[in-house]
């Protein structure tokens, strides 16, 4: 019987292998917004996010802002989807304005109203290997 407990626990251990040290969804009167957040994986392994989903939006790409330009005028910026985030062993991924962050589309199909300032947005991620872990982010203007 001891054995079941230290599985149970070992398990709930793995099923919330990320923190999350803050997090929001920009408040937009549109059909498409964004959300972003830090992750910090307090594990020896890098950790693979292969896949997003929210009762809010029809579907949620990664996306990453790269920055074009010569010298110090950077100042072309253009966004391209990536397959997958890493959140480094011992480390953070970033996901915030101007690097990585969350599209999330087809926000008037899934929530007809706009967004709120202080809605609570759960977002599901899809982790490599078949696990997933809910985080709620909050709805802010920024």
């Amino acid at each position: 019987m001891r054995w079941l407990a230290v599985l149970l626990l070992g398990g709930l251990a793995l099923a919330q292998p990320l923190r999350l040290e803050q997090g929001w969804v920009r408040r937009v009167p549109g059909d498409i917004t964004a959300a972003y957040l830090v992750l910090y994986n307090p594990g020896d392994r890098p950790i693979r996010i292969v896949g997003a989903s929210t009762p809010i939006a029809t579907r949620v790409e990664f996306h990453q802002t790269t920055h074009a330009g010569h010298g110090d005028h950077q100042d072309v910026s253009a966004m391209r989807r990536v397959e997958a985030l890493v959140v480094p062993a011992r480390g953070r991924l970033e996901i915030l304005p101007g690097r990585y962050h969350l599209m999330l589309y087809g926000l008037r199909e899934k929530n007809p109203r706009p967004l709120a300032e202080g809605q609570k947005v759960p977002i599901t991620f899809r982790l490599e290997g078949g696990a997933t872990l809910t985080l709620t982010l909050t709805v802010e203007a920024r």
